[in-house]
């Protein structure tokens, strides 16, 4: 008989904080605590096995530290551990073997106790009358008494993320109703990863790891005294040419508050974006020059100063007119990118009407969709070479869209990028289309950063462009040895 289906618990009624297999101790006391619980439990310290068991012990601690920060919340908090011996046989560092005995032991240590609810793998049958597992996360507390008394002290350091992921295609419907379902996409394991092109994976995993081993010797340490160094190359829809971009601890951070304080070798850092990086890429990837440039033919930004967008007025929203010169400015800026992202997105060039979002966030109306569309495709002629990414089927079939060909070619580019200052001994991080270095790097950096996207551009469609860059430090951080704006401009060189 089935077991009965039980409602999942509601995500809004505590906090959470997942354990994933990644992390090893990077200050003193967090090398003190994990040698300390490795051997009260007596793992092995040296020998093949002994980073499994470490990495384990220091993930586990890790999420500790986070349910002893919210012991005052108004929410309760759990420490999250899935159970399912696949859900850590991806991590290159752990495995399968091991894993469940860690977790097991430290849960017993600490007097963990699981959450009503939580933990289950129920069968229960879906509206349509079809069978349906339900996984839900493990989620524990534990005795805040027994763990390490300078345990908030501990600093780690993320070093074990998986190399490479490879979401599994899915047609509109089933895209539409995951989401509806909210579950996380679905990805190849490493055997159906291999068995799709081996070759491919091969090297981009080894194409990861070389930078691993980079970031091991020159963390990017984060505001909180953590670190981390790993990443994953996530690629789309089943094939190794589609997205591509490369994810680590550092590209889901603010930047204001939190990436432009990070430090590489206990040094400042300075990020290197690409100006409007959609339309200038896909424009130079496929060939076309931009349109409303100056006499100099020289630009900085498309949005606002290619588009002549930034002035228009009131008549494209529905908010009232107070909003002051400068904000307007803003605002137009940010409801021009917002329509180059979702006719990027969609891939439908004349795409009929405005995103939910834009409407929610600007008060697009539908007349300002249609001018600030239609003069955005006139400044960026390559949209019209935009395919849609699902056919009227809801089947997959277009490339040239933000999902495949813009993604995978962006992620190229940084990556090839990263690689070359590596080689000349550089350390960089990539946030998709943008660098993290040094500020003492900088100079170098933007150079190599322009020179390889020439290259790439030059080699695919045959258009000589030097890409816009911008360079971003936090507040207080001198600017005298970075590039100037002037110096930064894009210009074509065909």
């Amino acid at each position: 008989m089935a077991e009965q289906h039980m409602p999942p618990l509601d995500k809004q009624s505590y906090q959470l904080e997942v354990t994933r297999p990644v992390w090893l101790p990077y200050n003193d006391k967090a090398h003190d605590i994990v040698a300390d619980l490795v051997d009260q439990l007596g793992y092995p310290t040296t020998g093949p096995k002994a980073e499994r068991y470490a990495v384990l012990v220091a993930s586990l601690l890790k999420a500790a530290q986070a349910h002893i920060s919210s012991a005052d919340s108004d929410k309760p908090h759990y420490i999250g551990i899935q159970r399912r011996a696949s859900a850590w046989s991806r991590f290159p560092l752990v495995g399968r073997t091991v894993s469940d005995g860690v977790v097991g032991d430290f849960l017993n240590f600490f007097s963990g106790q699981l959450v009503e609810g939580s933990g289950t793998s129920g069968l229960y049958q879906d509206d349509q009358g079809k069978w349906r597992t339900d996984p839900k996360m493990s989620m524990y507390t534990l005795d805040l008494d027994k763990l390490p008394e300078q345990l908030l002290e501990a600093r780690f350091i993320e070093v074990g993320r998986p190399l490479a992921k490879i979401n599994k295609a899915e047609t509109r419907q089933q895209k539409n109703r995951r989401k509806t379902q909210k579950l996380a996409k679905p990805f190849l394991n490493h055997k159906e990863a291999t068995a799709l092109n081996q070759e491919a994976h091969t090297a981009s995993e080894s194409r990861i790891q070389r930078l691993n081993d980079r970031w091991l010797n020159h963390p990017l340490e984060l505001p909180n005294g953590h670190a981390v160094a790993s990443a994953t190359r996530t690629f789309h829809d089943s094939r190794f040419d589609a997205g591509g971009r490369i994810y680590g601890g550092w590209t889901g951070l603010d930047q204001k508050d939190y990436r432009l304080h990070c430090k590489i070798d206990g040094e400042p850092v300075v990020e290197i974006d690409i100006r409007a990086s959609q339309p200038t890429l896909l424009s130079s990837l496929l060939g076309y020059k931009l349109g409303g440039l100056g006499p100099q033919g020289e630009w900085e930004d498309v949005y606002g100063e290619l588009s002549r967008l930034t002035n228009a007025e009131h008549w494209w929203t529905i908010v009232d007119d107070t909003i002051d010169k400068i904000e307007l400015i803003k605002r137009n800026r940010n409801v021009a990118k917002g329509v180059v992202m979702a006719l990027i997105g969609s891939g439908l060039p004349l795409k009929a009407q405005a995103t939910s979002e834009l409407v929610k966030d600007f008060g697009l109306t539908p007349e300002g969709w249609l001018r600030f569309r239609d003069r955005l495709v006139e400044t960026v002629p390559a949209l019209n070479d935009l395919e849609p990414r699902y056919n009227n089927k809801g089947q997959l079939d277009g490339y040239i869209n933000g999902a495949g060909f813009l993604s995978y070619h962006e992620s190229e580019m940084t990556l090839q990028t990263v690689e070359t200052l590596t080689d000349q001994d550089i350390t960089a991080y990539p946030v998709h289309d943008c660098l993290i270095v040094k500020v003492s790097d900088a100079e170098v950096a933007t150079k190599v950063f322009r020179q390889t996207i020439h290259d790439y551009c030059k080699q695919l469609s045959g258009l000589g462009v030097l890409v816009p860059l911008s360079v971003t430090v936090a507040e207080g951080i001198p600017t005298d040895i970075l590039p100037t704006s002037k110096e930064l401009k894009g210009r074509y060189l065909s």
